[in-house]
């Protein structure tokens, strides 16, 4: 597998596996039906990975995103960047240029990704919810500011400064966050709506 489709088959089954259970049935969200063609469309023209309708009926557009056990180390979320080698010209810019969702779900499983491991992930060490409508606010006002050469997010004078990586199969570059300093900066407009493991306070029981 290349390391997309990887991650993406990884991803696939912690949303089946966990994160229906554990997250959007406790939050009351309902996932909308969509046939193959019409998800395929939204994930490449919008960047949304599932429709839901909250306890309201309002629509919630979700991004995902899962990782395993490996990455509990790390205290940031991330968002795909560029794939400046995909010989479509139009999906070299990625999630982050077209993300049309409201959150963007990060998680960090218990278990590994890998297929044959893949009964060890049961739970979620770190989860998060960032609202991708505050986070984009904040950087069209230059309160974040996207870097590159640089390896971890960092606050310099009220902004937060995010690193700009590739990942080491050159495939494509992503764009990182410390899920506790964007808390920091901009907890004031709830930036991360629910959460457990990336800041003391959880929201979901």
């Amino acid at each position: 597998m290349t390391k997309y489709v990887d991650d993406r088959s990884f991803t696939n089954f912690v949303h089946q596996n966990l994160a229906v259970p554990i997250l959007y049935n406790k939050l009351g969200w309902k996932e909308v039906s969509l046939s193959a063609e019409e998800m395929e469309k939204i994930d490449i023209q919008n960047g949304i990975d599932y429709l839901f309708h909250d306890a309201s009926n309002k629509i919630i557009k979700v991004q995902e995103r899962f990782r395993d056990s490996f990455y509990a180390k790390y205290n940031d979320c991330t968002l795909r960047y560029r794939r400046d080698q995909n010989s479509h010209v139009n999906r070299r810019k990625s999630e982050f240029y077209k993300v049309e969702a409201d959150f963007l779900v990060y998680g960090i499983t218990n278990g590994a990704k890998f297929i044959e491991k893949r009964n060890s992930v049961t739970g979620f060490i770190k989860y998060t919810f960032v609202d991708l409508r505050v986070l984009m606010k904040q950087i069209d006002n230059d309160n974040i500011i996207l870097k590159r050469g640089i390896n971890r997010s960092y606050i310099n004078d009220n902004k937060l400064i995010a690193p700009i990586k590739e990942n080491k199969d050159s495939s494509s570059s992503f764009v990182a966050f410390d899920v506790y300093q964007l808390h920091q900066l901009f907890g004031v407009e709830k930036i991360i709506r629910y959460q457990k493991g990336f800041i003391p306070t959880t929201t979901i029981k």
